[in-house]
């Protein structure tokens, strides 16, 4: 393992990193992050992570086959399940589902939005959200809200299904993708999800996302 391994690393930010095989060949890119949520607010546990593959397969690579993550780069070993990936119950896409979602902080009941989540890698290995980057509501019309870096536990509200969630900041993880590989990632999405994505979008966007998809798809949205 690297001397540059990383014990942290926010999730938003490793979206679309390469991924590696031990021999330095490229597998393919991340695209989001597995997480099953857990009793009494404790810290979700992370799964393992989606990555696409060529021919735009999205595949799951489970957390324990994860080598190393460096600095634009992470390392699998093993061999790839190349079973397209779909979520089982209890589980969570942490991008997909929880970024730009409503909660509210503890101590104060103070509405907040979630804009990245940080994983850790504790001592016995296992890799838990531990860190939550959260925006506080705007006063003014065109102010953006202070932000800050909150422990998962002095958060809440995460497990509750939000009835108009953000999508800015999921948006900013999907801006580079072409309309191809974003029509790919909407069809990954829940179907709520996918609608609050679609109407995030700009005309001119979406008239390309929708180009990719088959006639089934486009008439779900």
């Amino acid at each position: 393992m690297s001397g540059n391994q990383i014990n942290r690393v926010f999730l938003a930010r490793l979206a679309g990193t390469a991924v590696f095989d031990p021999n330095g060949d490229p597998v393919g890119k991340v695209r989001d992050a597995v997480a099953t949520l857990r009793a009494n607010n404790q810290p979700p546990r992370i799964l393992g992570l989606v990555v696409e593959v060529p021919l735009r397969r999205k595949v799951f690579v489970p957390i324990t086959r994860v080598t190393s993550i460096e600095s634009g780069a992470v390392v699998i070993t093993g061999l790839l399940n190349m079973r397209r990936f779909d979520t089982r119950p209890g589980e969570i896409l942490v991008l997909g589902e929880l970024l730009d979602r409503s909660i509210t902080i503890v101590e104060s009941s103070e509405p907040v939005v979630v804009e990245d989540m940080g994983m850790e890698l504790n001592r016995t290995g296992d890799w838990l959200i531990t860190k939550v980057h959260i925006m506080r509501k705007s006063r003014g019309i065109r102010r953006k809200g202070a932000t800050s870096t909150l422990a998962w536990e002095d958060l809440a509200g995460f497990a509750q299904i939000e009835k108009d969630q953000g999508v800015l900041n999921l948006l900013s993880t999907l801006s580079t993708l072409r309309a191809a590989d974003l029509a790919a990632v909407l069809h990954d999405l829940a179907p709520k999800r996918r609608v609050e994505v679609a109407r995030g979008l700009d005309d001119e966007r979406l008239a390309d996302v929708l180009e990719e998809m088959d006639e089934s798809a486009r008439v779900a949205l």
